[in-house]
């Protein structure tokens, strides 16, 4: 009895521990979102500002910015509530849940942030009742037949699998996104797939392999969301590719791998 509840008692510390981590790394998300609604609320859209991404503020001009989130209504923030909290793999985090007024009302709202030279930067903004989406701009959803997905999925993993195999990520990290290089470096890459490199799948046939797109989406911020896999053997190489428009062309900006059975 007393060792069952020793394993229970370990198991209820881990809990903890967890808890405590997903906080000590989400912590920061909803201090950024909540200094750019009270910037608002004083009517400075210029400090407002300060909280958005490069991306951001080069497809929402200031006069658009107030637009999208008036004074008049904004002026009665009065605090927030994330219940969901997420910081990927790739340095993406993610805040679900409602900023509140003084009224006792609330909106629903999802933000999606980057990180910029280590401080977290608003990336995308959507408020439900309205349907109002911010940062559209160059990120405006493209039709699912503009792109040969099929083509974009195989660049990518041609790439990333040259990567693993050589040791050598700097090919695959030029074609990344610019909002991916601000957040992930080339060793935060290597530390992702390292383990890849010692996985008994027939790498060398990849290249004259067709991706496997399971789904394919176009999310309400403009990324491109491709799922799929890889007929490898002796287990399926599955992929999880996020694309995001620079300058026209789709970048990756979110890259996961995984073994399927």
């Amino acid at each position: 009895m007393k060792k069952i509840l020793k394993i229970v008692g370990f198991i209820f510390i881990l809990g903890i521990i967890a808890v405590a981590a997903a906080l000590f790394f989400t912590s920061d998300l909803p201090e950024t979102a909540d200094n750019f609604f009270k910037a608002i609320k004083n009517n400075n859209y210029v400090k407002a500002q300060e909280y958005l991404s490069k991306n951001f503020r080069s497809t929402t001009p200031l006069s658009k910015l107030k637009q999208a989130f008036p004074y008049s209504r904004f002026k009665h923030y009065n605090g927030y509530s994330f219940k969901n909290r997420e910081v990927t793999a790739d340095g993406t985090g993610t805040l679900k849940g409602s900023i509140k007024f003084d009224d006792g009302s609330r909106i629903p709202v999802k933000i999606s942030l980057i990180k910029e030279n280590d401080e977290w930067k608003i990336n995308y903004i959507s408020i439900s009742p309205s349907g109002l989406s911010s940062n559209t701009g160059s990120q405006s959803k493209p039709s699912l037949q503009q792109v040969s997905y099929s083509d974009l999925v195989h660049k990518t993993m041609v790439d990333l699998v040259y990567a693993i195999q050589h040791n050598d990520y700097s090919g695959f990290y030029s074609t990344t996104s610019t909002q991916f290089q601000s957040s992930v470096n080339i060793d935060k890459l290597k530390n992702a797939f390292y383990k890849f490199s010692s996985v008994n799948i027939n790498w060398n046939d990849i290249t004259n392999m067709k991706p496997i797109i399971t789904k394919k989406e176009i999310q309400e911020n403009g990324i491109l969301k491709l799922i799929g896999y890889y007929p490898t053997q002796p287990r399926r190489l599955g992929f999880d590719f996020e694309y995001v428009k620079n300058n026209g062309k789709y970048k990756i900006i979110g890259v996961f791998l995984r073994l399927e059975k």
